[in-house]
């Protein structure tokens, strides 16, 4: 077959915008329930988070911006919104185990209003204990126990004087002392034994006096403890009565009241300072982990980026409170808030910490959410005091991860594969025709959602030529629709500037332009060293065992082609060709075994009756970065034939492709960034009319060139050839037909591989009569006479 030459048409596919029946995506409904071209995927989410047993966990694997998780996000968000909406979960006050609360299950919607309630029960029996101190019933029974304390003391007093009266003594009491003296009309002083007897009976007074002070503080302590106790069944009762018929609140009322009326009790036992007794909230007042709004659905939670907080929740009790912690003291993560829903991760972000990727499987395996050992988000001090109980967790777990690490998950965690048994992969690319409804209706929600302005039908096929450069597809447009949105959104930010009410294909020109110019900072190096011809590269004339190859480069995000220049020097010998820059460690795998097949090819083609005997050096001149693929393979084949046959190559044109060792031209990737850099180098030295590339057939469908490029091919000036094999590519590089062997394996002469046969079999030959020549080559490289 002949090389054929692309016409200007087959270099590109352009919509027409008349095929769209709106003017704006004003006109459009924006995409509600993921993108629609992906039915394979949306299948395989609607199954995994559908399914209603353990382990069945949903792994999302595609690349950025393909709307892996928003279709996720969407499809999680339609199924739960049919799932029946989970309890709200309490942590209550433990009485057996203050350091570990209990785990409290009531219906969505309940749990602040009990809540609630037992921040006004705590309210009351605050004012219950500040009422069994300070009421009026207290004051009263206060009083009239005081009252009697008084007479008592009076009493005593009375008697005491008597009894001084009668041993000639006067006595008054003061506030802190007694007084004794003789009285006025006493015969004599009182002798030794009066002063011993009125001695004995001031202190059996002030015995007996705080005898009647301890029996009235025991009395007025048991009046305050009824009162408390009458003042506590009053603050419990109503909340008895709401929550009737609940046994858990029952009990758990019942154990607080068992333990209010204790501390009640302490605090009137125990001498107390100047600051008033005070009951701590965390006696009474549960904390609300999680709470839901009834037939709200189940909760969809997303997590950007976890942390073991975000996924796991905390505690903030200070190391040196004291127990029950305060209300508040724990706040749930997002294991606790998805509970009967589902939980949407990055996996990338997730395995940057391989503790808390751990952690999650573990929980997961278990079914019951496990506190983080060594976190001191869960524990106070030294002491290590858990305060966060164990919760059984049921949580549909969707991973959001790349092809490569989905990949490496799976062969290296064994229990990745037991955890997440659904796949739902996105492809890169989707159909034209798909992309005819995707597109539009996802560019209406992106303008929506970021106020621009909608974009024209005009518009949209531009973003759809966009989109099938980026999948190097004329029949497929690339499903990564987060870099559509990159260029929409500037665009829009352009049409903004300038008072535009639309986006049109003009301004999506623009901002592919302005993208391109503001990341080609190495490009524009690159190219203003291979125009000036610092990187020597020939774009006319011919030359023997030189080919013009063209590889991709890249800066980042940006990708771009870059002209090289490959030769070839052959030699007798029996070696074969030796890739230079695997010899200096710059030859990745990919291209080494490239240049390995050029040994199966020429073995195929020129060692039928001889064996090969040459030798044969191949390098990309003025290359400094490894190099890596066997897209060059075939220019470096062409620049090899081209040695041996001594026939020169037309410097015009360049070449890419890969081969097979049967000759076999195969496709290779960026194929639009290659033609478009030999183009650029050739228009900046002169195009001549002659100048091309040479890609491989299957490659056909992938050419979608810049409007100048497709304008110069169709004016003559440039030009694209496709070729399937060898012999088409050397016949039009060369402009000498390749050759087709004979039934004996002989090539005509006047042909690039009858010339190619001959220079082997003198390199034969020549070998063969130094062997005969009695000069022979040891193992150490060193001649030898025989």
């Amino acid at each position: 077959m002949v090389a054929r030459k692309l016409s200007a048409s087959e270099c590109r596919k352009i919509m027409d915008p008349q095929g769209f029946r709106f003017s704006t995506t004003d006109e459009v409904a924006p995409l509600s329930a993921g993108i629609g071209s992906q039915e394979r995927a949306l299948a395989a989410l609607a199954f995994g988070l559908d399914i209603r047993q353990p382990r069945f966990h949903v792994v999302v694997v595609g690349a950025p911006g393909t709307g892996r998780t928003f279709c996720a996000r969407a499809v999680a968000k339609r199924i739960a919104a049919s799932r029946p909406t989970p309890d709200d979960i309490l942590l209550l006050p433990n009485p057996h185990r203050p350091s570990e609360p209990t785990v409290l299950s009531l219906p969505p919607g309940e749990g602040r209003p009990f809540v609630e309630a037992m921040e006004d029960l705590h309210e009351k029996l605050v004012d219950a204990l500040r009422g069994a101190t300070e009421g009026e019933r207290f004051k009263q029974a206060r009083a009239k126990i005081q009252r009697r304390v008084n007479a008592e003391e009076r009493r005593l007093e009375e008697q005491l004087k008597r009894t001084a009266r009668e041993l000639g003594l006067d006595l008054v009491r003061g506030e802190d002392e007694v007084q004794i003296t003789l009285l006025e009309d006493a015969s004599r002083a009182p002798d030794g034994e009066a002063l011993v007897a009125i001695a004995g009976s001031v202190e059996e007074f002030e015995t007996r006096l705080a005898t009647v002070q301890d029996e009235a503080d025991v009395e007025l302590r048991g009046v305050v403890k009824q009162l408390l106790s009458d003042g506590v069944k009053g603050c419990f009762q109503p909340v008895r009565a709401r929550f009737e018929g609940r046994d858990d609140i029952s009990a758990f009322l019942a154990d607080v009241e068992t333990v209010v009326s204790k501390e009640f009790r302490l605090l009137v036992d125990e001498a107390r300072g100047e600051e008033g007794a005070t009951l701590p909230r965390g006696v009474v007042v549960p904390t609300l982990l999680t709470e839901h709004t009834p037939d709200s659905g189940a909760p969809v939670v997303e997590v950007p980026y976890p942390t073991l907080s975000a996924l796991f929740g905390r505690t903030h009790a200070p190391p040196d409170s004291g127990f029950p912690p305060e209300p508040g003291f724990a706040v749930a993560g997002a294991l606790h808030q998805a509970a009967g829903g589902f939980l949407i991760l990055p996996a990338g972000a997730l395995l940057k910490n391989e503790a808390l990727y751990e952690q999650l499987k573990a929980c997961l395996l278990a079914g019951t959410f496990i506190v983080p050992e060594h976190n001191p988000s869960y524990f106070r001090g030294t002491a290590e005091e858990l305060l966060f109980p164990p919760i059984p967790i049921d949580v549909k777990v969707v991973l959001v991860t790349n092809p490569q690490l989905y990949q490496d998950l799976h062969e290296a965690d064994p229990e990745f594969s037991q955890l997440f048994k659904v796949q739902a992969r996105f492809e890169t690319t989707i159909s034209l025709d798909q992309a005819l409804l995707t597109y539009p209706a996802f560019l209406a929600g992106l303008t929506r959602d970021r106020g621009l302005p909608p974009i024209t039908a005009d518009g949209v096929t531009a973003l759809l030529f966009h989109g099938g450069r980026l999948a190097e597809s004329q029949t497929k447009v690339s499903a990564q629709v987060g870099l559509i949105a990159e260029v929409a959104t500037e665009a829009g930010y352009r049409a903004q500037r300038r008072g535009r009410k639309v986006i049109d294909g003009a301004e999506v020109q623009e901002a592919l332009e302005a993208a391109r110019r503001r990341g080609s900072h190495f490009r524009d190096h690159v190219h203003e060293l291979l125009a000036d011809g610092t990187i020597r590269i020939d774009v006319t004339g011919l030359r023997v065992g030189q080919v013009n190859a063209i590889s991709v480069l890249s800066d980042g995000p940006q990708t771009f082609g870059r002209p090289c220049r490959v030769t070839a020097v052959v030699y007798p010998g029996r070696e074969g060709p030796v890739n230079i820059a695997r010899e200096v460690e710059m030859s990745g795998p990919l291209h080494s075994k490239g240049v390995l097949v050029l040994n199966g090819f020429l073995a195929g083609r020129f060692a039928q009756h001889r064996p090969l005997s040459f030798g044969a050096s191949l390098v990309f001149e003025q290359t400094y970065e490894p190099i890596e693929g066997d897209s060059a393979s075939s220019s470096e084949l062409y620049a090899l034939l081209s040695a041996l046959s001594g026939t020169p190559i037309r410097q015009e044109l360049a070449a890419t492709g890969s081969i097979d060792q049967q000759g076999t031209i195969q496709p290779v990737g960026g194929i639009n960034e290659k033609i478009e850099a030999f183009f650029d180098l050739c228009a900046a030295k002169g195009l001549t009319g002659e100048q091309g590339v040479l890609i491989p057939s299957a490659n056909r469908d992938a050419v979608m060139l810049r409007g100048d490029v497709v304008t110069a091919i169709e004016a003559g000036r440039f030009h694209v050839y496709e070729v399937s094999s060898v012999e088409e590519g050397i016949e039009i590089i060369t402009g000498v037909p390749a050759g087709v062997a004979d039934a004996d394996g002989r090539y005509p002469e006047g042909t690039v591989f009858h010339a190619v046969d001959q220079r082997l079999e003198r390199f034969h030959q020549a070998i063969a009569e130094t062997m005969r020549g009695g000069t022979s080559v040891d193992s150490q490289g060193v001649q030898r006479g025989r």
